[in-house]
């Protein structure tokens, strides 16, 4: 109702604002519509004066003034240095008794600019009057002309009267309205309060009449059905509140809620996917689906002792191998019953980290203990007891060299593959000539190859773009050549071929060396495994493959072992890097084999 009348106060005040502006208008207009006619008329009477041949002060001209001023209906007056020479409005015998009219403001304006004008009351005619003066051609002599202000004062009037009634009748209907529509709208508003106020009290059966075509059926038809989905849930609502609190917050480990009795209740599908068919267990102990007595202990505990912990961690090894972090939280339902949710965190790949951890730090250790034993053993001998022969000499120096080369290629293998591994999917790909890189890696263990007469036949290669980097693909095919030749025997062959399988090339490295167990096959590519962990003289760290491995995964392929290559003989190795073909050249290849 408030809102209603400030409207109604604001659409007053609009009009009152509306008509006074436009009375203000209509006055200036019909104000400066007289002035101009007043204006003309005098410029009509001036030049009459000027043209007539009778004197100012004269008989003759007073009876010229009236006769003009009867004429054209108006009132003139001729001032000269304030005194009324002749006045269409005054017998000639009451001129001299005239007073003296130089301080009138219309003539001290024309005195002033050569016109002036004023309205005020004439004591002569007892009349509002707008007078007009005007200066003429002598000096001191002044031309006045006035008209009765009250034409222009009636119809003003009118317009006020008309102003008047037009407001009375919108204040006086608009009242009515505001009082029909605020009646309506207080009622309704009455209804939709108290029913509101109700169901806030926990009154869900009350209802809103609904009156068709009301303006606020709609509102009411919400309430309505707010009120009746409340009244069905507020008690599930109450029971599921906390408990999906509790459960989103960790929603992407398993959850387990169990009821007051400590049986299962519920899972959600994380859960189901960390213990399969747990969702079939519902309503039994979480014992019988875990089969760890650790988390039904600590279940138990918490029931019968009505614990109030937060929470209660452990951790468990399942009978699968795999570790889990589980969490016991507890709350309250509506009822007040002590109910448990037990979260679910499978650890087994941060303790699988930690023992790849451990295992490189000791391999590492390893690695690097026995050359610097035996620099260190070398070394002594040299200052303790020098040889006089400069062959052994020679020989000592040499082995001290090659255990620093060795331990320089284990430390340098271990910064690739950390960079490697580090860098991983964030390496910046693109595309690569692969027959450019293979070549320069030949290029690189030519000579290598010679020293056993080992010749390295190149054969046929895809001429593609692969995904990778120069460098990466370089390294790969160093160590894959470099490797091949130091296992095959002297005076042998290493292939080097290639063909393109489901858009991807597939590049083979094969040697004639002594092959490698099935059991050996997927090992060799681990850190620091090699096949003779005695085979210091080749100068193996033993990181190449695993580089590689980790090097082609980073660009989205592979690589592997096939052993042996000839069967009879149970010799001969040959690895296999796949690399994917960039798109463009890949299209081209499934045209070339249409």
């Amino acid at each position: 109702m408030k809102i209603l009348l400030w409207g109604w106060a604001i659409m007053l005040c609009t009009l009152l604002l509306s008509f006074w502006f436009y009375y203000g208008t209509v006055t200036e207009e019909l104000t400066s519509s007289s002035n101009q006619n007043t204006s003309r008329l005098l410029n009509y009477v001036r030049w009459k004066i000027s043209h007539s041949p009778v004197k100012p002060g004269t008989p003759q001209f007073q009876n010229e003034i009236k006769e003009l001023g009867s004429h054209l209906n108006i009132r003139i007056t001729y001032i000269k240095s304030g005194k009324v020479l002749a006045d269409s409005g005054v017998k000639s015998e009451r001129l001299p008794e005239l007073d003296d009219h130089s301080n009138r403001p219309e003539v001290i304006a024309a005195e002033a600019s050569g016109t002036g004008q004023n309205i005020r009351y004439s004591t002569t005619l007892q009349t509002r009057m707008l007078y007009v003066a005007q200066g003429m051609d002598a000096h001191g002599e002044f031309l006045r002309m006035a008209m009765p202000y009250s034409v222009i004062g009636e119809r003003l009037d009118r317009v006020m009267l008309h102003l008047t009634v037009t407001l009375a009748l919108l204040t006086f209907g608009a009242a009515i309205i505001l009082i029909f529509v605020g009646r309506q709208t207080t009622a309704a508003v009455k209804e939709v309060s108290a029913t509101a106020q109700a169901i806030g009290d926990g009154d869900y059966s009350k209802r809103i009449r609904i009156i068709p075509g009301g303006e606020y059926k709609l509102m009411a038809e919400s309430i309505n059905t707010m009120a009746k989905k409340i009244q069905g849930h507020i008690r599930i609502i109450e029971d599921q509140r906390n408990q999906l609190d509790a459960m989103f917050e960790n929603m992407t480990e398993g959850i387990m809620v169990l009821d007051p009795r400590g049986k299962i209740e519920s899972v959600n599908k994380s859960m189901t996917a960390l213990v399969p068919d747990t969702q079939e267990f519902v309503g039994r102990a979480p014992l019988e689906v875990l089969t760890k007595h650790e988390i039904q202990d600590a279940v138990d505990k918490i029931i019968k002792h009505d614990s109030d912990k937060d929470s209660v961690s452990l951790i468990v090894d399942l009978t699968d191998g795999r570790s889990m972090s589980v969490t016991i939280c507890s709350y309250k339902d509506y009822k007040e019953r002590r109910k448990l949710i037990l979260v679910f965190h499978d650890i087994s790949e941060v303790r699988r980290v930690e023992k790849v951890l451990r295992d490189f730090v000791s391999n590492a250790s390893h690695q690097l203990r026995t050359p610097l034993t035996s620099i260190k053993g070398y070394s002594e001998t040299l200052i303790d007891n020098p040889p006089d022969d400069q062959k052994i000499l020679t020989n000592f120096l040499g082995t001290i060299r090659d255990n620093a080369d060795h331990m320089s290629k284990v430390i340098t293998g271990m910064f690739a593959l950390a960079r490697s591994e580090y860098s991983g999917k964030k390496l910046r790909t693109r595309p690569t000539d692969l027959h450019k890189c293979i070549t320069l890696s030949i290029a690189n263990l030519i000579s290598t190859a010679e020293s056993k007469g080992i010749n390295l036949n190149r054969g046929k290669l895809p001429q593609v773009n692969v995904t990778g980097t120069n460098e990466g693909l370089v390294q790969i095919f160093d160590n894959l050549i470099e490797n091949a030749i130091k296992y095959a025997p002297d005076n042998t062959e290493v292939n080097i071929q290639g063909e393109i399988v489901d858009g991807c090339a597939v590049i083979r490295v094969v040697d004639e060396g002594p092959g490698i167990a099935p059991a050996d096959k997927e090992r060799i590519f681990e850190r620091f495994f090699k096949l003779d962990e005695n085979a210091v003289g080749h100068g193996s760290s033993g990181l190449g493959l695993a580089l590689c491995r980790s090097l082609a995964r980073n660009f989205n392929g592979d690589i592997w072992v096939e052993s042996p290559v000839d069967a009879a003989t149970g010799t001969g190795s040959s690895f296999c890097v796949k690399l994917p073909v960039t798109a463009e050249q890949a299209s081209e290849s499934v045209q070339d084999s249409q």
